[in-house]
């Protein structure tokens, strides 16, 4: 430094890099301006000096960015290639050139009121999309609660049911308890009919010791009559003493003969009524083994309406827990997409601040670069702020372009969501189609169910005709037995009484009455017979044709019930049993007539042996006439005696005569007995053929109904596996369909995020432009303002005249 005249020195400190221009007016006052450049000096050599500025970012409220520089004292500058930072110089240093009223506060007013309405419009959107997304909660929530309610519905419907099927099923086991109770009670009653039955069956046994007590006695009264008849004829002598004793054992033995008949008539009384008797309880014991199927049955099928009942309450806890699993992977899903929103929010500012440090770390290193050629670039300011301006309107047209592009883009997206929403709509169409076909399919098998029941109900009803049927076929057996027992008891009392009229030879006038007034009764007794023969044949007739009516009836029944259960089984086993059994007693009656038949040659064999009697009798009647003619006179008291037992024996024989010709006709009769047994016998075995084919039919047609049964659950367990498969599947597609919504839903949320995100990145660059341009505006100005003060200053210590050519330019505020 030199010092050209005697006043005080001046001053200057400048760099060793930048060149100074000094020029010395001379006789010109420098007094007024001395202090003024040794701080214009010194300012210049602070302010000259460029920094570099790396500065981390503290805690602050959330900016768009490029509003950071607004906060910062430094003018910044950055170009597609170079980045400039001017650091202003102190307010105290520029207390004549630059002070803080040249620095207009309005701009950053105004753009603090931009930013505070930014941040309220970001903080509204915030707060509107939290709102839209609470509210698709809410509504997810809300819809899930209502799926679950119809399921609960569903499921307590389902509950409901078996809950009535339980109280019917309870309803008839109290049913069957109270019927039980009754048995019990009849069950006690039968122990005093047990009672009255052994009362009835002493008193029977009674009777029959009666009997055998009154058979005994005629048998002592027929061998007495034989001695005296044996003991006259070896006497030949009648006495009035011997006709006498003869008279009184024939009053004797009818006596006998009638009591006798009276105990057999009020056994055979007691024997029916012990018949019909017996019948009834095996009656009674039939409908008790029925009673108790029943019951078990009811049994059975109340334990299996427990386990269903317990099944579905099963299956009520699995959905309910399901559900909450459900709901739970869901708020966990959601608790999990927005913690890794908020992570991808974090990640995106951190790479954000990343790329902003790396910036920053970019520009220090080429402020390094910038400051060695700023000096340089000072002169050229003018000319590269020209070709910053067109720069920075090709950047504009270029962020214009790009908006538009973004404009374009957001277009896109929008077309994008229109096209989703519509994909959207066609899933809720289609998934309305889906439910509106389960609805079908339930519909279906609400009509199958239904169609199922009405065969259930319409083979109940065939089973109860069927039954109805065959207690009919066994009434009709059970007259049929009867009369056959009926009738073959009758026959042992003909050849009873038969026996007694073979065996009553003497008291035969009383006989003869009996035996017309019983062959009367037995020739009515046969028309009755033919009468119901033909009413057995009209009736055969028309079971007949009532099979073959049933027959047509299950015929056309098999097309239309094919569900027939295992009862069917068990009571055709029950009367094959019992056929059997009547079998059994049916192949009893021929040995009954044969023994009949033995019975009737006995008896012939006692009739020849009486003829042989009474031919002895006569021969000693003759005998005893030549001893009365010989005797004469001696012996006319005896010769009366035996006139009139001649006549008597005349009378005898005559009676005889009769008993012989009616011994015929009874003999003939006999004969025509055996002929209706054998026609009955065959129509019999006839019966019994029919009821062979019958059973045979009935086995058959059980086969064809079981066969019938096993293809209908078969076609009822293919339709419910059918129904569940259909079921599967549309739950399967709602499942997919659901997934699908809640794909498009999130693909919805991330497109709108990445528009909102695309925008506040467009916003953010567009401001970031405007801040620049701000910035270059403001750096050109202040750079205009700090070349004039230099050429101002420079002008007043020198005095150089060619440095006041350029005019000095006021900051005009904006």
């Amino acid at each position: 430094m030199k010092n050209r005249s005697s006043s005080p020195p001046l001053h200057v400190h400048v760099d060793e890099n930048t060149p100074v221009h000094v020029h010395i007016k001379k006789g010109q006052k420098t007094t007024p301006a001395k202090s003024q450049p040794k701080h214009k000096q010194k300012m210049k050599g602070d302010t000259v000096n460029v920094r570099r500025s790396v500065r981390v970012k503290t805690k602050v409220p959330w900016m768009p960015p490029g509003k950071t520089s607004i906060r910062e004292s430094a003018y910044k500058w950055e170009g597609p290639t170079h980045r400039l930072e001017i650091t202003p110089p102190d307010s105290e240093k520029l207390l004549s050139v630059l002070r803080l009223s040249d620095l207009s506060t309005d701009e950053e007013d105004a753009i603090h009121s931009k930013m505070n309405k930014y941040e309220k419009k970001i903080d509204s959107l915030m707060n509107v999309v939290g709102t839209l997304k609470n509210e698709a909660k809410i509504q997810k929530r809300e819809e899930q609660q209502q799926i679950a309610k119809r399921l609960l519905e569903e499921q307590k419907d389902e509950l409901d049911e078996v809950t009535q099927e339980l109280v019917e099923t309870e309803h008839e086991n109290t049913l069957l308890r109270r019927n039980i109770e009754r048995i019990k009670e009849e069950k006690d009653l039968t122990l005093m009919q047990k009672r009255h039955l052994q009362h009835e069956k002493e008193c029977l046994m009674s009777k029959l010791v009666e009997a055998e007590m009154d058979g005994a006695a005629a048998a002592k009264q027929i061998h007495a009559l034989k001695d005296t008849i044996g003991r006259l004829k070896n006497e030949k002598h009648m006495t009035s003493s011997d006709v006498n004793t003869l008279t009184r054992q024939k009053e004797l033995l009818l006596q006998k003969l009638s009591t006798f008949e009276e105990t057999n008539r009020t056994l055979r009384d007691l024997l029916k009524e012990q018949h019909n008797r017996e019948k009834d309880a095996q009656k009674l014991m039939e409908q008790q083994g029925l009673l108790l199927k029943r019951l078990s049955d009811s049994d059975a099928e109340k334990a299996v309406m427990q386990k269903h009942a317990f099944s579905t309450w099963e299956n009520m806890r699995f959905t309910d827990q399901a559900k909450t699993a459900c709901e739970l992977s869901k708020s966990m899903e959601a608790v999990r997409g927005h913690l890794q929103a908020q992570l991808r929010n974090k990640e995106a500012e951190n790479n954000r601040l990343a790329i902003q440090i790396r910036n920053l770390e970019r520009s220090g290193a080429q402020h390094k670069a910038e400051v060695e050629h700023i000096m340089e670039q000072l002169k050229e300011l003018r000319q590269k702020g020209e070709r910053d301006k067109e720069a920075l309107k090709k950047a504009i047209r270029a962020q214009k372009e790009r908006a538009e592009r973004s404009e374009e883009y957001a277009e896109q997206l929008n077309v994008q969501l229109a096209e989703k929403d519509s994909y959207v709509a066609e899933a809720l169409s289609t998934l309305e189609s889906w439910r509106s076909r389960y609805n079908k399919v339930v519909k279906d098998k609400t009509d199958l169910e239904l169609e199922i029941v009405m065969l259930n109900s319409r083979i109940t009803d065939l089973l109860e005709q069927q039954t109805s049927m065959e207690d009919k076929m066994r009434e009709d057996r059970d007259a049929l037995v009867d009369k056959l027992h009926r009738q073959a008891t009758e026959s042992t009392s003909f050849k009873m009484e038969n026996e007694r009229l073979k065996a009553t030879m003497v008291p035969v006038e009383e006989k003869l009455n009996q035996a017309q007034m019983e062959v009367q009764q037995l020739k009515a007794s046969l028309r009755n017979y033919e009468g119901l023969i033909e009413t057995y044949k009209s009736q055969v007739m028309r079971t007949r044709m009532e099979a073959d009516e049933v027959t047509v009836k299950l015929e056309l029944c098999d097309k239309e019930n094919k569900t027939l259960k295992d009862e069917m089984n068990k009571e055709i086993e029950l009367a094959r049993k019992q056929f059997q059994r009547q079998l059994a007693e049916l192949e009893k009656l021929p040995e009954i007539l044969k023994i009949t038949e033995t019975k009737l040659a006995e008896c012939q064999d006692q009739l020849q042996s009486y003829e042989k009697k009474n031919m002895d009798l006569s021969a000693m009647i003759t005998d005893l006439r030549q001893r009365i003619e010989l005797q004469g006179d001696k012996m006319e008291m005896t010769r009366e005696k035996y006139q009139s037992a001649q006549e008597e024996n005349k009378q005898l024989i005559l009676k005889l005569e009769e008993l012989e010709r009616k011994l015929e006709t009874t003999g003939a009769q006999n004969i025509e007995f055996l002929q209706v047994i054998a026609k009955r016998e065959e129509s019999i075995h006839q019966s019994q053929l029919r009821l062979e084919e019958k059973t045979r039919e009935c086995s058959s047609l059980a086969r064809q109904l079981e066969m019938a049964i096993e293809d209908a659950k078969r076609q009822v367990e293919q339709t419910r596996d059918r129904a569940a498969s259909r079921e599967r599947a549309a739950q399967s597609k709602m499942l997919e369909l659901e997934t699908q919504l809640s794909r498009t839903k999130t693909e919805l949320n991330q497109l709108r995020r990445s528009k909102d995100d695309s925008e506040r990145r467009y916003q953010s660059r567009l401001q970031d432009l405007k801040d620049r341009l701000e910035q270059s505006e403001s750096t050109n100005r202040s750079m205009q303002n700090y070349v004039q003060f230099l050429k101002s200053s420079y002008a007043n210590v020198f005095g150089e005249s060619a440095l006041l050519s350029s005019p000095i330019h006021s900051r005009s505020p904006p």
